[in-house]
């Protein structure tokens, strides 16, 4: 019965889910290197969530989204807003993808 319930993925989504997950952590150790380092809260909330075959970089820490958005705050530690924005931008998720299932189909 459980296993009825598990998503069977085939070749090539198993390829695409892995190689979202792969530029989702990218995309997350980039914003990381971007974010204000404060305390280290902020960087260390961050997390990739994969559901299927989607994925998402979130900070969970409370003022993430204040940061994030806040062009005109200053840190003396380095770090500024739009980390996360800046770190998805520099990543061609499209491109990572394609070539794991051209890779998947070649295999």
């Amino acid at each position: 019965m459980v296993r009825e319930l598990n998503p069977v993925l085939s070749m090539v989504e198993a390829a695409a889910q892995d190689a979202m997950k792969e530029a989702a952590r990218k995309i997350l150790k980039r914003s990381n290197q971007l974010a204000p380092k404060d305390d280290g809260d902020l960087r260390r909330s961050g997390r990739v969530v994969v559901d299927d075959l989607s994925v998402a970089v979130r900070y969970t820490a409370p003022h993430a989204v204040f940061q994030h958005e806040h062009l005109d705050w200053d840190h003396d530690d380095g770090g500024g807003a739009k980390f996360l924005e800046i770190a998805a931008d520099e990543t061609d998720i499209a491109e990572i993808v394609a070539a794991a299932v051209e890779e998947a189909l070649d295999g």
